[in-house]
């Protein structure tokens, strides 16, 4: 089974990637620039024929993380959680939608990745609101193909407003947490 989170809003939103920081460059410039430990892939395999070819390069670990945003659903009954038509499904990427004090002693690294991700879609909703609209998150896990099962635990119900909303050290959002972003 698989955490799945979603965002709802009455207006379509862009898709794809979002908040990572990267170079694309030629695998060969991207080898001198990086070169391999003598135990890596590219050390051991004769890797030549894609040197020509682009590879997305990032600086650091935090660099890769971001948001990547897909939809809208189509084959899924998603009014039992949402007003808003347009769901979308979002997915942290090369993170989590959690941070902690907890995570920052235990994995500093986790806390940052995650942060980074939180931020960007806080980002992202602040970006494509306009005042006086609203958007709205809902987490579940997924039983084969039916998302939207179980009834929300209202005691996670959230709501926030994106002009006076600071992330801070702490936030989770939760399995069967709605939330609604308001701006």
């Amino acid at each position: 089974m698989t955490l799945f989170y979603y965002i709802a809003t009455d207006k379509e939103l862009p898709t794809g990637s979002f908040g990572k920081k990267k170079t694309i460059m030629k695998l060969k410039d991207a080898l001198k620039l990086y070169p391999p430990n003598e135990n890596s892939p590219t050390s051991i395999f004769d890797l030549s024929h894609l040197y020509e070819q682009n590879t997305e390069v990032y600086e650091t670990e935090e660099d890769a993380a971001g948001l990547y945003v897909s939809g809208p659903l189509t084959h899924q009954d998603t009014s039992k959680h949402f007003r808003n038509p347009f769901v979308y499904q979002v997915d942290h990427d090369g993170g989590s939608f959690q941070i902690s004090d907890r995570i920052k002693e235990i994995s500093p690294q986790a806390f940052l990745l995650g942060k980074k991700c939180l931020t960007e879609l806080f980002t992202y909703l602040d970006h494509h609101l306009v005042s006086g609209e609203h958007a709205e998150l809902y987490a579940c896990w997924a039983h084969g193909m039916e998302r939207f099962e179980e009834p929300r635990n209202r005691k996670l119900d959230l709501v926030l407003n994106l002009n006076t909303f600071e992330l801070g050290e702490e936030f989770e959002w939760q399995d069967r947490q709605y939330i609604v972003v308001n701006k």
